[in-house]
């Protein structure tokens, strides 16, 4: 079992990042719908939907989405919110393989970079292309790679519902790491995140051979102009021309 499948399925993963920022996303949806031309009941699929906190605010919006995640338990929440135009699946982003098509396709929250092999980067390009209509749009948010490592706060402890999270940052030449122990009553437990330091230039690469092209890159979730040392976020948005 991957890293990812095991710890984002872990309850103690939703218990250290369950203050997520859902007046972010909105905020950040909202700044995204201003610069894509998209109308009214278009559709709209979350990659890697994680508890579906974009694609409610989507839905909410007057959007018909679907989200996809690994994560069974993510999904368990976003279900709470399903209706007739809001859906949610347990996929996987390198082999899904819808026949509908959509209108704009999200990876938002640094939901990507976690494979070793660099041709399931690749194919989840590939997959998003064959998903897209015609002038669709592909929309990333990822970590900014230059500013995470120059600013990478090493150790760090929390206490959420009387358990101990032990958070351990490192980086090497391919990766980022988050080490997490975590002691829970007599039990420990460790997981490792890890997330490839890919870059804009990488990004660009993965388009190369599908109908994608790059059309903007913004910094942070105002849509500031991404500055590679300094941005907190690198955000593209691709069209299939």
């Amino acid at each position: 079992m991957n890293w990812f499948e095991k710890w984002f399925d872990s309850k103690y993963y939703h218990i250290l990042y369950k203050n997520r920022d859902s007046k972010e996303a909105a905020f950040f949806i909202d700044n995204i719908l201003k610069i894509i031309k998209i109308k009214k009941n278009q559709t709209f699929l979350d990659l890697a939907c994680g508890t579906g906190r974009h694609a409610v605010y989507l839905n909410k919006k007057g959007f018909r989405v679907k989200g996809i995640d690994l994560s069974e338990q993510s999904l368990i929440q976003a279900r709470k919110y399903e209706n007739e135009t809001l859906r949610f699946e347990l996929q996987d982003m390198r082999r899904f393989n819808f026949k509908k098509k959509y209108d704009v396709v999200l990876n938002l929250f640094t939901s990507f970079g976690y494979f070793e092999n660099n041709d399931d980067n690749q194919q989840v390009f590939q997959n998003v292309e064959k998903s897209l209509k015609k002038n669709g749009y592909f929309i990333i948010d990822f970590l900014n790679v230059d500013k995470v490592i120059n600013n990478l706060q090493g150790n760090e402890k929390k206490m959420l519902e009387g358990i101990e999270f032990n958070i351990k940052r490192a980086h090497d030449k391919k990766f980022i790491y988050k080490h997490i122990s975590i002691i829970d009553a007599e039990n420990s437990y460790s997981f490792t995140e890890k997330v490839k330091m890919i870059q804009k230039k990488e990004f660009i690469s993965y388009s190369k051979n599908s109908r994608m092209q790059l059309l903007h890159t913004f910094g942070d979730y105002s849509l500031n102009q991404y500055v590679a040392k300094s941005s907190n976020r690198l955000i593209m948005i691709f069209q299939k021309i």
